[in-house]
């Protein structure tokens, strides 16, 4: 089941906090405060309003099933559902993403890292002359801004 609620981490009615979470685990006992799970991680208290935009059957839901309501309004049954929660979702990907360039730099067997710092030193030389100053710039630094030797110069 998927739903929309607002996060109580911002101001009510502020659209940054308009949040919609797949619905991770269900527990109706009555001694819950917090009795639903939703893959974002999020606290999602009884008096929290929220709506159905997808049922437990797929079902998009659409007027009447889907109107703003407090969640101890709905009749929750207990259950769970099977999927990742965001964060670990993005855990592995980041990991995946790591190994793949492991792999790929395996593959290049350093072959790779003579051209890059030449690539980086030719980029910066290649600015300076583009200036006209005599600037002297960091073979480090990602924007390629000159130092404030080149402001005094002028």
């Amino acid at each position: 089941m998927e739903i929309a609620y607002y996060s109580w981490a911002f101001v009510t009615g502020d659209p940054r906090g308009y949040r919609e979470s797949v619905v991770l685990r269900v527990d109706s006992s009555p001694t819950e405060g917090t009795p639903i799970q939703v893959d974002k991680g999020e606290v999602v208290p009884l008096t929290m309003k929220l709506k159905r935009l997808v049922d437990h059957t797929g079902h998009h839901c659409t007027g009447e099933e889907a109107k703003w309501r407090d969640l101890r309004t709905f009749r929750l049954v207990d259950g769970t559902y099977d999927a990742p929660m965001r964060s670990s979702a993005f855990n592995r990907a980041v990991q995946d993403a790591i190994a793949d360039a492991f792999a790929y730099a395996r593959r290049l067997g350093g072959q790779g890292r003579e051209d890059l710092v030449e690539n980086a030193a030719t980029g910066s030389a290649l600015l300076a002359e583009q200036t006209g100053n005599d600037v002297s710039m960091s073979s480090t630094s990602v924007a390629l801004v000159p130092t404030v030797a080149a402001y005094d110069a002028v």
